[in-house]
């Protein structure tokens, strides 16, 4: 690489670093008062379940570290869990602030591929197969949260739509799936019409007849059959992947139920699963940031209806938004900072 290349990265890192900033500002100081408000209010529960959350999301962010390295170690790459953590931290504050269905923190990962022995292509159908695990599990839970809401009565037609765009999104992937299990020739032909579909989108908006050629579909498509073929190889390994991928769907509606408990008001386990699953639901088809707003009013409305107090479950699930939400969200830009920093000194030492 070249002394110029290198100020053009250094550069490009730069002014990415300074644009992430500039959002995280602007969220936080539009925020603050009403983080400051919660603080205050949670502050006069029990401290010790409080404490216990705190404890809960320290570990949730910790298997979330653990969850990529187990699914990058079943692949054959390599890394270690401090740093995975580090990536999963800053892809998720990625995805708060420039949401894009998880899309735009996976860029974090992929750019890292080749410190981690594996090539972008490589690293690209890892990611959507750790978020394919996370949604697959997720599925139960919304399953049995609609339920709940029917048999109480409380299935609302906006809560019906939200989880159709979902289950409909999923059933895509799950399609497109099933024809990549098929053979070599299928992956390639469905990777052919994303890839047709990218050059005339991009041809249209753009003016560029091809974004993808036809060795690019070729190598991806290679990359691809071999990750299926280790699938297929090696099924029982996954077990560890989902099992971290349990965890984390644990850790959060026990954090849930904490700060219920510490407002001295316990909730049947249906509740929590329930409030839990809507709340995923809206983060993850939302027109803000991960249901930012959205989230917090769908599930005071809902636990409500399920008979809980308004005073207090506005207080629990902003609460629970706090530390699941805005907690990840600071721990997220410090570490995407810290990974910028490390860049360009490294780079710096690169063209000395």
């Amino acid at each position: 690489m070249t002394k110029s290349e290198i100020e053009k990265k250094k550069k490009r890192g730069q002014l990415l670093f300074l644009l992430i900033s500039i959002v995280f500002i602007i969220v936080f100081v539009f925020k603050f008062s009403e983080l400051s408000n919660t603080v205050e209010l949670l502050m006069s529960g029990s401290v010790f379940f409080l404490l216990c959350v705190i404890a809960l999301q320290v570990l949730s962010i910790i298997n979330r570290g653990a969850l990529y390295h187990s699914v990058y170690d079943y692949f054959g790459a390599r890394d270690t869990l401090r740093r995975l953590t580090y990536l999963s931290l800053s892809s998720n504050f990625i995805n708060l602030v420039a949401p894009a269905g998880g899309l735009s923190g996976m860029t974090i990962f992929i750019s890292e591929a080749e410190d981690q022995g594996m090539s972008k292509s490589r690293a690209i159908f890892v990611n959507i197969f750790i978020y394919f695990l996370i949604y697959s599990v997720f599925i139960a839970a919304l399953l049995f949260g609609l339920f709940y809401l029917f048999f109480n009565h409380q299935l609302q037609k906006y809560i019906i739509i939200t989880a159709a765009i979902l289950f409909g999104m999923i059933v895509v992937i799950l399609f497109a799936a099933i024809i990549a299990f098929e053979g070599a020739s299928r992956v390639k032909n469905v990777i052919g019409f994303i890839a047709k579909l990218v050059n005339s989108v991009a041809g249209f908006l753009q003016r560029r007849k091809i974004i993808i050629s036809n060795t690019d579909v070729h190598v991806v498509s290679e990359e691809v059959h071999e990750c299926i073929k280790i699938l297929k190889r090696k099924s029982k390994g996954l077990f560890l992947p989902v099992l971290h991928v349990f965890l984390l769907e644990a850790i959060d509606v026990i954090t849930l139920y904490y700060l219920f408990l510490s407002f001295g008001y316990p909730v049947y386990p249906g509740v929590l699963i329930t409030l839990y699953s809507v709340g995923v639901l809206f983060s993850l088809v939302s027109i803000t940031p991960s249901g930012l707003g959205i989230v917090e009013a769908t599930m005071i409305l809902v636990a409500a209806g399920l008979g809980i107090p308004v005073e207090l479950a506005s207080v629990v699930v902003i609460g629970y938004r706090l530390v699941t939400f805005w907690l990840p969200f600071l721990l997220g830009y410090y570490s995407f900072r810290k990974m910028q920093k490390e860049k360009i000194i490294h780079l710096e030492n690169g063209s000395a």
